[in-house]
């Protein structure tokens, strides 16, 4: 999210969400969360991506909250809705 103390935001969400689609991650969009499930250097590079769109747009600041939920064998966005 980015700082939008002396910028304007609205609609920087939407330009997030088209990072993660172009990503070609699975994904999803919650209304509190974005959820992308992918190897861990693909996601990160997605959250740089993302983090640039608040940047590019002229934002001094850029917060992005990450969890991680790592196995071994793998966990995948289905798995976590069952």
């Amino acid at each position: 999210m980015p700082n939008g103390k002396d910028m304007d935001t609205h609609g920087m969400i939407p330009q997030v969400i088209d990072v993660v689609k172009e990503s070609g991650l699975t994904y999803e969009v919650g209304p509190m969360e974005t959820v992308v499930e992918g190897q861990m250097d693909e996601v990160l590079a997605v959250i740089k991506k993302a983090q640039q769109v608040g940047i590019d747009a002229g934002a001094q600041e850029v917060m992005t909250n990450i969890k991680i939920h790592y196995r071994p064998e793998g966990v995948s966005i289905i798995n976590k809705q069952m």
